[in-house]
């Protein structure tokens, strides 16, 4: 009886030293658990973000040169130093986007269906050419393309001189199905042989295998630099 008397303290004091250490345990190890999840996701996430540069650079390169001059003509006359613009792509804003081409075609005008056409492979819709204001020329930087008449557009083919806009492909990335874009702008004087930053843009798409160029654009986001 005096051996039980003198155990059962011992017992006691080590029951509670081990509820103790469960009680400080467990939500420890539950907060470890959620730690490891978030890393995990985490990590997930930032898997799905590709670099495909190198594999879609032609097909990007192919976007710009048919889009290019409507973002110079923004950046360079539309938008302040830093200035950051989403544009809205209305219908008409889309037909702007898809009538310049800062290569001279040899032609500054074509027709309302083959127009059309071009808006439709770049953004996947029709463009509504009656919304379009009748003019002999478009008048920059308001507007890259006017109805002439019934039958034909007018764009505007840009002419830049001495100064121009070089772009330079940045970066291509996938993220599920999303694919973003994205160039830099700068302005060169052939005269000086000088290159100054002028912004950087944008371009926010998604596959389209009807599309001539594999994609449509769903967002432009320019920024002018400082």
């Amino acid at each position: 009886m005096r051996n039980m008397k003198c155990r059962t303290p011992k017992l006691l004091v080590s029951f509670f030293i081990l509820a103790i250490i469960l009680i400080i345990a467990v939500p420890s190890t539950g907060f470890a658990a959620k730690t490891t999840v978030s890393t995990v996701k985490a990590k997930n996430g930032k898997k799905q973000s590709k670099n495909v540069t190198v594999k879609y650079r032609k097909q990007m390169n192919r976007i710009l040169e048919a889009t290019q001059l409507y973002y110079s003509i923004r950046l360079n006359y539309s938008m302040q130093s830093g200035e950051t613009k989403k544009i809205k792509l209305t219908s008409l804003e889309k037909q702007n986007v898809a009538a310049g081409r800062q290569v001279l075609e040899g032609q500054s005008r074509i027709t309302n269906f083959a127009f059309s056409q071009r808006v439709k492979e770049l953004f996947g819709a029709n463009a509504r050419i009656a919304s379009l204001s009748f003019k002999t020329y478009p008048e920059t930087p308001k507007e890259l393309v006017v109805r002439c008449n019934s039958n034909y557009v007018k764009l505007a083919v840009g002419e830049w001189g001495e100064d121009y806009p070089v772009y330079k492909l940045k970066s291509v990335t996938k993220q599920g199905k999303k694919w973003k874009a994205v160039f830099k702008v700068n302005m060169y004087d052939a005269y000086a042989d000088q290159t100054q930053p002028l912004g950087k843009v944008t371009l926010t798409l998604k596959k389209n295998k009807k599309s001539s160029y594999g994609f449509n654009i769903t967002g432009i986001t320019l920024r002018r630099s400082k």
